[in-house]
């Protein structure tokens, strides 16, 4: 639901009497924060910055094992959420879990007069009072994924987030009156980053409501508080627009999308609804804060997740001769600046740095080109290939294809995993719609798909597994086709 509105000094105010109880209950570095996209997370965000903690954003879909590796990677031992927002989600929790909560509204009551007094006067003259050098280095710890291995846990600091704010929308300059739609829930690190923090030191409105799946709630706040900016998933974007008529975005200036590829069929389906608004597809990985790059207001190009944002040096590197390869030749991706984070929580032996030159890069595990313009295509993620006969074969390349002819702009209806830990290895769609498979594979034949990359068999699902990100859980269906 739309939350009520709140100016700077009343949520100083909230802040720095929450902060008081977080001194009190928190007696670690870490403080868990288990809440959706709303304005209390953003809250409690700052009320743990000035309770010296470090937030650490959690994930409530992503299963019982997962949330609990999380919680021992960072070492976490107590969680602030909500009872009503728990009361919802309880069955998805373990109980090392529930036995960490601090329910907030259960607290708070409890709050002596003379704290609350105290963060009056704190919230008057902060200068005086908030010690802003103590503040630790590191932001928040976010998670990856998971849709191909566990989660890595990822500390980003301050300047890590504002470097990639200030590049992003040096390039993008996007009006100061604009109003953000905050659906994104605040685990993703796009969420956290463009919908919690960007509102907080640009002065950009934020509209928050918290459950991106409920696409007719989403588009009814749309429609109430008349937001200009949409960030999400195509997944995400491909549901609101599938509950609601072109009156419902009459508002919509901008939607920067990631995560996955966009498909001809979405990017169709928005400009049918819009007039002027642009779709700005963009590409970004939670180690780097997370945006790398955008496509620019004035000049998009359609599969091209558009150019490097200011700030962030890139190379392209050949998988076999480990040089720089030349313009439209694919290659890994290697990044390096200030937005990219400085190495995992809790992974001693996982370095995804490289010298290169004598500077260090990034490795993103990513594969793309870039053309003569400087626009960047992803072709592929190394850990979604698999090797057959000796060929290095791109599921998402064979994913794409399928999707062109048989996708559905309301819903995630295929996928395509394999795994050639297989005897023998095999490609596997996975697929909510009755598909036939040899008219698949002659589909894939005629549309530039080798024939030793054909698919072996079809699994037909009720649903895709998505995770709470919007992204296809690869991860399960992998485990599916090994087991």
């Amino acid at each position: 639901a739309l939350v009520g509105c709140t100016n700077r000094k009343t949520f100083l105010l909230k802040a720095v009497v929450v902060s008081e109880l977080i001194k009190k209950k928190v007696k670690g570095q870490y403080v868990g924060i288990m809440l959706p996209a709303l304005q209390s997370t953003t809250l409690l965000i700052i009320a743990s910055y000035m309770a010296g903690k470090i937030p650490v954003m959690l994930n409530w879909t992503v299963g019982k094992k997962v949330l609990e590796h999380c919680i021992d990677t960072a070492g976490i031992s107590v969680i602030l959420s909500a009872s009503n927002f728990i009361s919802k989600i309880e069955d998805q929790l373990p109980e090392s879990i529930k036995t960490r909560l601090l329910l907030l509204e259960k607290e708070i009551p409890q709050i002596s007069t003379t704290t609350k007094i105290k963060g009056l006067i704190v919230s008057k003259f902060p200068k005086l009072f908030l010690k802003y050098k103590q503040v630790n280095e590191t932001a928040v710890i976010l998670f990856t994924s998971g849709s191909e291995a566990m989660p890595k846990a990822v500390p980003l600091t301050h300047r890590n987030i504002t470097s990639d704010l200030y590049g992003t929308f040096d390039m993008l300059k996007i009006e100061n009156n604009t109003i953000f739609l905050g659906f994104l829930p605040p685990f993703h690190s796009f969420g956290f980053t463009a919908l919690a923090v960007l509102p907080l030191i640009s002065g950009v409105k934020v509209a928050y409501t918290p459950n991106p799946t409920d696409a007719r709630e989403v588009i009814k706040i749309l429609k109430h508080t008349k937001s200009n900016m949409l960030i999400g998933t195509p997944g995400f974007l491909k549901m609101m627009m599938a509950a609601g008529s072109a009156y419902y975005f009459k508002s919509v200036r901008y939607v920067i999308s990631g995560a996955e590829a966009m498909t001809q069929a979405v990017k169709d389906f928005f400009d049918s609804l819009t007039t002027d608004a642009l779709l700005l597809e963009g590409y970004g990985i939670t180690e780097c804060a997370p945006i790398l790059t955008a496509n620019p207001k004035e000049k998009q190009k359609m599969n091209s997740v558009g150019k490097f944002i200011p700030g962030v040096e890139n190379m392209i590197i050949d998988l076999n001769t480990g040089e720089p390869v030349k313009t439209g030749q694919p290659g890994m991706i290697y990044v390096r600046g200030n937005n990219v984070f400085h190495g995992y929580l809790g992974e001693d032996t996982m370095n995804p740095f490289e010298e290169i030159n004598g500077k260090t890069y990034y490795k993103t595990g990513d594969l793309g080109y870039l053309d003569e313009e400087g626009y960047l295509f992803i072709t592929g993620r190394l850990k979604r290939f698999i090797k057959i006969a000796g060929e290095m074969i791109s599921l998402p390349f064979i994913e794409k294809i399928l999707l062109e002819q048989y996708g559905d702009q309301e819903l995630q209806v295929l996928a395509v995993e394999g795994s050639d830990k297989t005897t023998p290895p095999q490609i596997v769609l996975f697929a909510a719609l009755p598909v036939n498979l040899d008219e698949i594979n002659n589909y894939l034949l005629t549309h530039g798909v080798a024939p030793i990359a054909k698919i072996r068999r079809i699994v037909e699902m009720e649903t895709i597994p998505v995770l709470g990100t919007g992204k296809i859980d690869y991860k399960v269906l992998r485990k599916m086709i090994e087991e």
